[in-house]
């Protein structure tokens, strides 16, 4: 550790260790992140199974009190979640239970092909539980309207049709652009099309689905659940990542929502991949491969595949 961001966070974290009991442990492991700004170290202790440290960007930030105010309604809703250990948001890290390194992608991966959708159609029903968490955790995040949707596909032709600035679109295109993405923001948003909103985990994919020791998949990565359309959870499950290679019916869901999120992940897994985090070019190819199969031939969103 050699400058200073990483100075601070050994900092912050040999302090979280002497407060948790863990100063006479063995060294923790850092463990391989995805997109999120918070790190990860496994932590093993003498007696007890290993638990994870987790260290956010900064002290006291929105995310860790979501985290664990979320993570207690989705478990009084009969979510299984990681349990939070111990809690110190002034240092901007918190111990929690590690449910170990087996997720739905990898179910997915080693299931015969004839089992993969049952394993989808068993994550989809966690969402049962989920959308029944009381609605004042659902509204600690502002919930998904058609401003935060364009805001996104904003995000999306930043980095994957300019190339992080790098290649500005010209002014027509950019204003055809503009208008395109605010016509499926709005439609995506629009609850007499796509039904009314219900607490929306946010980032519903099978990589944050974990195969918990006791059998039952766990929820991680619920500190930005929000109200959403009831579509949303479910095309993130089913049309990104892993399970875009499962056959699923598109049709059984709203277009312009399977759509603002294909495109808002394809945005993501660019800026990822300019970033030199090539592990994402599966997952960049998968959301084109949507995209352009799930985009109705001659229908209102049909005009944004000029720009793949």
């Amino acid at each position: 550790m050699t400058n200073l961001p990483e100075l601070e966070a050994a900092r912050r974290l040999g302090c979280a260790r002497e407060r948790f009991g863990l100063a006479g442990a063995p060294a923790y492991v850092p463990l391989a992140g995805d997109i999120g700004a918070r790190r990860y170290f496994r932590q093993k202790a003498a007696g007890r199974s290993s638990t994870l440290l987790v260290l956010y960007p900064q002290p006291a930030s929105a995310a860790q009190a979501n985290w664990a105010s979320v993570g207690a309604a989705l478990a009084a809703a009969g979510v299984r979640v990681p349990a939070l250990h111990a809690d110190a948001p002034d240092l901007g890290v918190a111990l929690i239970e590690d449910l170990g390194d087996r997720d739905l992608a990898i179910d997915l991966a080693e299931a015969p092909i004839e089992n993969r959708s049952r394993l989808l159609d068993e994550a989809e029903d966690l969402l049962l539980s989920v959308r029944s968490i009381s609605r004042v955790a659902a509204a600690r995040n502002s919930a998904f309207d058609a401003e935060f949707f364009a805001a996104e596909l904003d995000h999306t032709r930043h980095w994957a049709l300019e190339k992080g600035g790098r290649e500005p679109l010209g002014a027509p295109r950019a204003a055809d652009w503009q208008e395109l993405a605010r016509d499926l923001a709005r439609a995506a948003a629009d609850p007499r099309a796509t039904g009314d909103p219900v607490p929306t985990h946010r980032d519903y994919h099978a990589n944050n689905l974990m195969r918990a020791p006791g059998g039952q998949l766990a929820a991680i990565d619920f500190q930005d659940l929000r109200l959403g359309p009831p579509d949303y959870d479910p095309v993130s499950l089913r049309f990104e990542r892993a399970a875009e290679a499962v056959a699923s019916d598109a049709a059984a869901y709203s277009e312009p929502v399977l759509l603002q999120r294909a495109w808002k992940v394809l945005g993501t897994f660019e800026k990822m991949m300019l970033m030199g985090r090539p592990f994402y070019r599966p997952h960049r190819e998968a959301a084109r491969r949507v995209i352009r199969r799930h985009t109705a031939p001659g229908g209102p969103f049909a005009p944004l595949l000029a720009f793949l």
